[in-house]
């Protein structure tokens, strides 16, 4: 599910009441919504829409209308037709949340592949009302995970799931699901925080860690305090804490640091061994000289004795 509106400061009522109802003659049916409209025919709603914005004070880059957006996901176990029945019903809730007392009004698109979704222009001010109905961002951002979650109750078949609701750093961009489900692709935030996940979970040394990173085209930068990992292949960077990876990052990191403090430790230790081995190859390259001149010397008496007993040298001696 997406849910987007955008603030118009010109008046342009006209402008946006044809977009709508061009893109709803597109496909076969036509399904209008209506909020406090008491008419049907073109130039009488743009008129109750004009006559209303004129009520309001007027300030510096006041806002006039909005354009807001109803997004659901297309699923291929519920019919069309249901699908646009339960939609209509979604925005006929977000509407009693978002302006109950505004003037509404818009249509359904369904010529997508992937979604159907309904177009609304919604008064800045109620009606007959003085003031602008202005939404701070977290009062929007509270209306719109109450629609996920009201839909997700009331309507589990359509099978939206979560994504405005998603937690800070586990959550995927609403376009990023979109093209999750349109194409099978993983976007690339969640690619790379599947990958820094594991990486973070499999590495027990500091160059296990960084060949890791090197295999998934990523590496590590700090800024400040900020730890956090940029992908060579896009060059988009990622913080750690938006990732929502800081517990699995310093457990590595207490692992890597307990890893290098046993390797000190036996560093004496094998150090004393390895001067132990020098020792003896030593004695017993000394205990291997003396033997060989023995050896040499047996050498040399035999031959002399051999010499000795030869017939040249007795025939010297008869001589």
């Amino acid at each position: 599910m997406i849910i987007k509106s955008k603030s118009r400061k010109v008046a342009n009522f006209d402008q946006l009441y044809d977009y709508m109802k061009k893109g709803a003659e597109k496909h076969d049916g036509v399904h209008v919504f209506s909020k406090n409209v008491y008419t049907h025919q073109r130039e009488k709603i743009l008129q109750e829409f004009f006559e209303n914005s004129l009520l309001f004070k007027k300030r510096k880059n006041s806002v006039y209308l909005y354009h807001e957006i109803i997004s659901i996901t297309r699923t291929q176990s519920v019919s069309v037709e249901k699908q646009q029945d339960a939609l209509f019903h979604i925005v006929q809730e977000y509407v009693d949340q978002r302006a109950r007392n505004n003037l509404v009004y818009g249509y359904m698109h369904n010529d997508a592949e992937n979604n159907i979704h309904f177009h609304l222009m919604i008064s800045s001010n109620e009606r007959g009302g003085t003031k602008n109905l202005r939404l701070s961002k977290h009062e929007f951002d509270r209306a719109k995970k109450h629609l996920e979650t009201w839909t997700n109750k009331h309507y589990p078949e359509l099978q939206q799931g979560l994504v405005i609701n998603k937690q800070a750093g586990k959550k995927t961009s609403h376009n990023g699901a979109e093209l999750k489900k349109r194409t099978g692709k993983m976007p690339e935030r969640e690619r790379v925080n599947k990958a820094l996940e594991s990486i973070l979970v499999s590495s027990t040394n500091k160059q296990e860690f960084f060949s890791r990173l090197s295999a998934e085209h990523l590496e590590i930068y700090t800024r400040g305090k900020a730890i956090g990992f940029k992908d060579t292949v896009t060059g988009r960077k990622y913080r750690l804490k938006t990732l929502g990876l800081e517990n699995q990052f310093a457990v590595m990191s207490k692992q890597i640091e307990l890893e290098q403090q046993h390797n000190k430790e036996l560093k004496p230790e094998s150090a004393q061994k390895e001067a132990t081995l020098n020792m003896k190859h030593e004695k017993t390259k000394n205990e291997a000289v003396p033997e060989a001149k023995v050896t040499k010397a047996k050498e040399q008496l035999h031959q002399q004795r051999s010499e000795q007993h030869s017939p040249d040298n007795n025939d010297k001696k008869h001589r």
